[in-house]
């Protein structure tokens, strides 16, 4: 017995609409690594205040790691 096969074209707008949706959370993960660094030095200056503990500079970090690997195939629509 067959099982009964859906058109492909069936299933386009869903994959348009993950396309899009990948595209905008790469391009998200991209512009926030690459504002990562200056976050650093304000991050760095209040751990030296007290405000900011350890853990929470590693969180920052940890946060830097995953967007560079969410956003490094960000490409420019230009």
């Amino acid at each position: 017995m067959r099982h009964a096969t859906v058109p492909r074209r069936l299933f386009e707008p869903l994959r348009a609409a993950t396309g899009v949706l990948l595209s905008l959370v790469e391009g998200v993960a991209f512009w926030a690594a690459a504002v990562f660094p200056l976050v650093y030095v304000a991050a760095i200056l209040l751990y030296d205040a007290g405000v900011v503990s350890e853990t929470e500079l590693v969180v920052l970090v940890a946060l830097n790691a995953v967007s560079v690997l969410v956003g490094h195939q960000h490409r420019s629509q230009s």
